[in-house]
């Protein structure tokens, strides 16, 4: 009975044993060595080919095929790296600069422009009032001229009058005596207007001569009054006076020209 026994239990355990080792054997990974990776036969890239045909001939022209570039594509290449903080501040400081400088630069510029401007006013002003002190001045000469020989020709109208007339033998001196009084004043007038006009301009030289016309023939009607001649040449003394009129009035004409041209 205890043999029995004894060989179950031994056949139990090499039971146990056989199915354990393979159990072991079936779960062990099975190693191998590494077997080399065989490339793919790379496929050649076809050619473009051109043919031409010229009746019997023919020519074929075959283009080498383009390869892709071996260099890094721009989504592969390296990212470019943030700015650092000193290259921040030196664009901040260039920004700062150039507009100060542009600041001042349009201050300059309009510094400029308002003295050019503020220039040219002074410039014109000063023409204005340099053109309106002229002008005053020759409507000044002009109004002159007139009223002195307005009492010029007063002065002999009233002398050529009373010469014509007989005079009493007891009035004779105060009568000489207030012609020599109107020769003086006359003589004075003329002398004036001569020393304000300009012989070199026509219009002014034509006046002249007209007055020393006027005086010439009013000597020569004194050398006749002092011989006892009563009858004189009203049409000479006439035109002479008319002469001088005439050519006041040109006078004054080409000088309110001068006016007008300086506004």
């Amino acid at each position: 009975m205890h043999l029995k026994l004894s060989s179950i239990a031994l056949a139990a355990l090499l039971l146990g044993t056989s199915s354990t080792g393979a159990q072991e054997a079936t779960g062990k990974p099975e190693c191998s060595p590494p077997r080399p990776i065989q490339p793919r036969p790379s496929t050649p890239a076809a050619r473009p080919e051109v043919n031409v045909h010229c009746g019997a001939n023919s020519i074929t022209q075959t283009y080498p095929a383009q390869t892709a570039p071996s260099g890094p594509t721009p989504s592969t290449s390296k990212p470019i790296e943030d700015a650092s903080p000193g290259f921040s501040i030196l664009v901040a400081l260039i920004s700062g600069a150039a507009g100060v400088l542009g600041a001042f630069a349009g201050a300059i510029a309009s510094y400029l422009v308002a003295r050019a401007k503020a220039k040219s006013d002074l410039e014109l002003e000063t023409k204005r009032l340099s053109a309106n002190v002229i002008a005053a001045e020759r409507l000044r000469w002009l109004q002159d001229i007139r009223q002195r020989l307005s009492t010029l020709f007063q002065r002999l109208d009233f002398q050529y009058n009373v010469l014509k007339r007989p005079v009493a033998p007891g009035l004779v001196p105060a009568t000489q005596q207030q012609l020599d009084e109107m020769s003086t004043e006359v003589m004075g007038q003329c002398n004036m207007i001569t020393l304000m006009l300009n012989p070199a301009k026509p219009d002014q030289a034509a006046l002249r001569d007209s007055i020393q016309g006027s005086l010439q023939f009013m000597q020569c009607v004194f050398q006749q009054a002092s011989n006892g001649i009563r009858t004189f040449d009203d049409a000479k003394y006439t035109t002479s006076k008319q002469s001088a009129f005439d050519a006041m009035t040109r006078l004054g004409v080409e000088t309110w020209k001068q006016v007008k041209s300086l506004a």
